[in-house]
């Protein structure tokens, strides 16, 4: 201690006392720091763990719904007959009178689907038939779908014109692979 060995008491007093001070906020604050820096860590990892459990939340209903739906290939595995029987079928156990039906040539949907299409007028009908008509294409079990429909209003009570598009998508089957499976 050579430079307190020539200071007056009251200049050693003050010097003890600040680095009493300094040793009380080494000593304090510190702590401090370090909880509170700890304590932003923590925050940011319950973050994270809430992100995680979210992930793995919207994985299993993901999966659920993938479940539920099925493949695609799945989906596809029944070919649908021609639209023509398809729709004639319908219309027979419906009660519905087809006025005019013309096949629409195929139209490729990218790689694997194809898509054909009939088009139908309906000049009079009801709608508890028409109802029952387009749940009977619905439910066939096969790829099809209404995908145009216009309904006009005729004048006598529950009777209604109705043009439609059916189509029905087909998957061709993959062509195997010529250089083998990589």
């Amino acid at each position: 201690m050579g430079l307190l060995d020539n200071a007056s008491p009251r200049e050693r007093q003050l010097v003890t006392f600040l680095a009493v001070v300094f040793g009380l906020l080494a000593v304090l604050l510190v702590p401090v720091l370090v909880t509170r820096g700890l304590g932003s860590k923590q925050k940011y990892n319950d973050g994270l763990r809430e992100r995680i459990e979210g992930v793995s939340l919207a994985k299993s209903k993901l999966a659920q719904k993938k479940a539920a739906v099925g493949d695609v290939a799945g989906r596809y595995l029944n070919k649908a007959p021609p639209l023509g029987t398809l729709v004639d079928n319908a219309a027979k156990q419906s009660g519905l009178e087809i006025a005019v039906q013309s096949e629409l040539p195929a139209i490729p949907r990218g790689k694997q689907y194809t898509e054909r299409a009939t088009k139908l007028s309906i000049q009079k009908t009801g709608l508890r038939a028409l109802t029952t008509f387009l749940e009977r294409i619905e439910t066939s079990g096969y790829p099809v779908a209404v995908t145009a429909f216009d309904l006009g209003k005729r004048i006598e009570p529950d009777s209604y014109t109705v043009s439609m598009t059916i189509s029905a998508f087909d998957r061709e089957a993959a062509a195997p692979n010529a250089g083998g499976a990589k």
